[in-house]
């Protein structure tokens, strides 16, 4: 009763104002409450996640992205918000916008998110910009059904039969690279750039898997010559000028997955969307051309449960997927080309940075070399890589496979694992309302002390052997798990050692003094998608034995 005459003054009072005025207040009321409510009310007041533990340094409406920018480390704050709350299987921080972000911590919230729950999250609008440009629309951008339709079509070639036929194809780069370490020491003195090195060899691999093509860029001028006028980029080039821009291209990288900025004429942007346009149409004529050369009524004939050294990923999507007889399973040309980009980018740069790291720790733990140069010389392998080399004999060297594990447990090369909820999901108890982002790091599980124990940042192949068989197979995330777990694991750690027999059989590596990039702290790439040297990693290389 009391508040009848305070509403009628109320209104009265608003009589006198100008009607139209009251009505522009009225419509501003209804688009800025919400805005308002959720910047200033919802994640302090409201929100289902506001009781998890999480840090509060925030910046209005960036939330943690300059403290990530400052950090120096793409794995940073996240494994130091990990060892502040140890017992917390999510720890809550801001996103861009004060939005709620969850970083995934316990192997639990782990297993309920990638496997329990894998296709309740997708990728997130922010992680789709910042490297499907890279990478294309490919399987790992493929969302429920459609994502279980590609895996089963591409099951069979990754099967562990299917790619030991690619064996002699590693085998031939692998010699390649013994050719340009030779030729390094009589030009050069010994010293390189091994993260270029690298890159090139396994480009060059996935050239001849994925595209069956020699690429012929191992012997191009060094990457970036041609960035001037020019309006097209050797294969090679596009890709350095993709994962390694400069700093105001990383700047770009990151803005634009948060705001549209490729259209500013800038330079780093003309260079970005030149090696962005190249690629995708060398690429393409490549598509085209081998359409042309396969027979579509013999097509469908290919074997794709025995691939040898003249088939390859393209002849295999043509034949059974482009030229497929059934309409409802066939891909397009751009649906190959993205499946390629794929496979070309992901495949290549992440054995790159592998064999990176695996080389500089190699310089720091010479010990290490050795005891793997024992064990490859009393082994079953062949002597020399002119002679074949099988998957039993390579997967009968227990301490190459430990060496490989915990390099990449200590460096793994990827660094996140984004999803974004699709609608309310619960997560250890925790309902994470539709729209959250939820972050996983393979470093939050590889650098967990309570995973991994007090040493878990030290290099230590020796834990390896120290596991048991009740050990849970997720403490170890390098190609992630689940349903989307990486569908190029065997590929990848098949190449990874193949090569490295060849490293650690034939070379020694130490680091170059008085170089910012070979000696002191390693500088990263930040922020960056990959876990990489900024400016490359110079090393001296010797033979380990007289030639």
């Amino acid at each position: 009763m009391y508040l009848t005459p305070v509403l009628h003054q109320l209104f009265q009072r608003l009589w006198h104002f100008d009607v139209p005025l009251v009505l522009l207040g009225i419509l501003l009321l209804r688009r800025t409450g919400p805005i308002f409510y959720r910047l200033f009310i919802y994640p302090y007041f409201a929100s289902p996640l506001r009781h998890l533990p999480g840090p509060k340094n925030h910046h209005f409406l960036i939330g943690q992205t300059l403290n990530q920018f400052r950090s120096g480390h793409p794995n940073e704050p996240f494994v130091s918000w990990m060892r502040k709350w140890p017992e917390a299987p999510l720890i809550r921080y801001f996103d861009v916008g004060n939005g709620d972000a969850i970083l995934i911590t316990g192997i639990e919230a782990h297993k309920e998110i990638l496997h329990d729950n894998v296709y309740s999250f997708q990728k997130p609008p922010f992680f789709v910009k910042l490297i499907a440009d890279i990478v294309g629309f490919g399987i790992g951008f493929a969302e429920g059904e459609e994502h279980k339709k590609q895996r089963r079509s591409l099951a069979a070639l990754f099967a562990t039969k299917n790619l030991e036929g690619f064996i002699p194809l590693l085998q031939n780069k692998a010699r390649r690279l013994s050719q340009l370490l030779d030729d390094a020491i009589k030009n050069d003195g010994g010293e390189l750039d091994i993260v270029a090195l690298y890159s090139k060899i396994t480009l060059d691999i996935m050239g001849q898997f994925a595209l069956g093509r020699e690429l012929d860029e191992l012997t191009t001028q060094p990457p970036g010559t041609n960035k001037g006028t020019s309006d097209t980029m050797p294969f090679h080039a596009c890709y350095h000028e993709l994962f390694e821009p400069d700093r105001v291209g990383q700047l770009l990288v990151a803005i634009n997955s948060i705001f549209p900025i490729r259209w500013l004429p800038i330079e780093s942007n003309r260079r970005f969307k030149l090696a962005h346009k190249t690629l995708r149409n060398q690429i393409q004529s490549v598509i085209q051309q081998r359409i042309q050369e396969l027979d579509p009524n013999t097509a469908s004939q290919f074997p794709a449960e025995n691939p040898n050294a003249t088939s390859d990923l393209l002849i295999w999507m043509i034949t059974k997927k482009y030229y497929s007889s059934n309409p409802q399973d066939r891909w397009t040309a751009p649906e190959i080309r993205d499946q390629l980009l794929t496979f070309l980018a992901a495949g290549h740069q992440t054995t790159a940075d592998a064999l990176t790291w695996a080389t500089f720790l190699l310089t720091q733990h010479p010990s290490e070399a050795q005891r793997l140069r024992d064990e490859l010389s009393s082994s079953s392998l062949p002597s020399n890589s002119d002679e074949p080399l099988t998957y039993r004999a390579l997967n009968s060297l227990p301490r190459l496979h430990n060496f490989t594990r915990e390099v990449l447990r200590v460096h793994c090369p990827g660094i996140n694992v984004a999803r974004q909820a699709i609608h309310d999901v619960v997560i250890q108890g925790t309902l994470i309302p539709k729209g959250t982002t939820v972050l996983m790091q393979p470093a939050i599980i590889h650098k967990n002390p309570t995973i991994w124990g007090d040493d878990c940042d030290e290099f230590r192949p020796d834990r390896w052997e120290e596991m048991g068989e009740e050990d849970d197979a997720w403490k170890f995330a390098a190609f992630s798990h689940g349903p989307r777990i990486c569908i190029g694991r065997t590929f990848s750690m098949l190449e990874f050692k193949v090569l490295m027999v060849e490293i650690v059989r034939g070379w020694r590596f130490a680091r170059v003094e008085g170089d910012e990039r070979g000696a002191g702290e390693i500088k990263l790439v930040n922020p960056s998608p990959m876990l990489r040297p900024d400016g490359g990693l110079r090393v001296r290389v010797e033979r380990a034995e007289p030639v």
